[in-house]
């Protein structure tokens, strides 16, 4: 129970990576917050979790919406009685070059993976400067740190994310809050399958992405969870402004 008496917020948390950060913060004592966009799969998930004896709430909120992130932490906040954790994981992605790419795709992308982030973290901080270990984990990415032909806002939304984090790292040092970002490798989530639906030659492009990963395979959302666990748990207390890569050796080389 390593999250135990832990309060908890995730954006994005219904499906992929997120769903598994919900479900293994829940497992790990956390009451957690979660939300997306869509109704359905993320009370789905609340149903589910409940039903084990978790304390897990799913709010309906769009993350890149001012409003929206102040009620949602608003109302986890009152729910819960504060705030411990925030993790900024909603992400788009539109799969085309810079050449063809419309400035509302642009605009659209940089606004649910980066524009939320600064919104969250806003809304969150004075929560979280009442608490006794307050923590951020932002959702990079590899492409934080290499180029991403034909997926370049998503590329340079996450490059975004981590100067926010080194930023906000910095800021907050003095109040106790840590901040960092978790940057996995290529994942099977529904991300991920949107992307190879784009692909000419699927087989291949799920080839040459495993073979891209040293290990030899691409990882799972679960094993994505793991590391943000540890970044929010105690046991991360003297890491902050830091980008844990979890990819398989991707960026090794």
């Amino acid at each position: 129970m390593r999250l135990e008496g832990k309060r908890a917020i995730v954006t994005g948390g219904a499906m992929g990576i997120g769903e598994a950060i919900v479900r293994l913060f829940a497992e790990e004592g956390a009451q957690v917050a979660f939300s997306a966009r869509s109704k359905q799969p993320g009370a789905k998930l609340e149903r589910a979790l409940r039903s084990k004896g978790r304390d897990v709430v799913f709010m309906q909120y769009d993350a890149a919406n001012e409003s929206h992130c102040r009620d949602f932490v608003a109302r986890a906040v009152k729910g819960f009685g504060g705030l411990d954790i925030l993790v900024n994981n909603a992400a788009i992605s539109v799969f085309t070059t810079i050449e063809k790419m419309s400035l509302a795709d642009w605009n659209e992308v940089m606004t649910v993976n980066l524009a939320s982030m600064f919104l969250m973290c806003r809304e969150a901080i004075p929560h979280l400067r009442r608490s006794k270990s307050g923590n951020i984990v932002n959702l990079g990415s590899t492409q934080s740190f290499v180029g991403a032909a034909g997926s370049g806002a998503y590329a340079v939304s996450k490059a975004g994310a981590v100067s926010l984090t080194k930023t906000l790292a910095l800021e907050l040092a003095q109040d106790g809050i840590r901040v960092n970002a978790l940057c996995p490798g290529g994942t099977r989530t529904p991300l991920y399958e949107k992307w190879l639906a784009a692909q000419p030659d699927q087989a291949k492009a799920k080839a040459q992405l495993a073979s891209a990963h040293p290990i030899g395979r691409i990882g799972t959302p679960e094993e994505m969870a793991h590391a943000a666990l540890y970044l929010a748990s105690d046991e991360a207390s003297f890491v902050t402004g830091h980008s844990l890569l979890v990819d398989g050796g991707f960026t090794a080389p």
